[in-house]
């Protein structure tokens, strides 16, 4: 008889993906922000680091944020 197969259990959620991480300045200076130069200074803080993704979904979220 066959054994079962282990099914490989998700990873907490509050565990982030770790990818490349870049400085503000870095990310400021890259080619793929250009356009959105200004947002990405304003959102980013100084000193911390930062993936793609995450400065992609703080711009999402500053875009989609509502008006006062």
């Amino acid at each position: 008889m066959a054994g079962r197969k282990k099914i490989p259990e998700a990873a907490p959620e509050n565990v982030r993906e770790k990818g490349k991480r870049f400085s503000k300045e870095q990310l400021l200076a890259s080619e793929r922000f250009r356009e959105r130069r200004d947002i990405v200074d304003a959102l980013l803080e100084n000193g911390r680091q930062y993936t793609v993704k995450d400065v992609e979904e703080a711009i999402g979220r500053y875009m989609k944020g509502r008006v006062k």
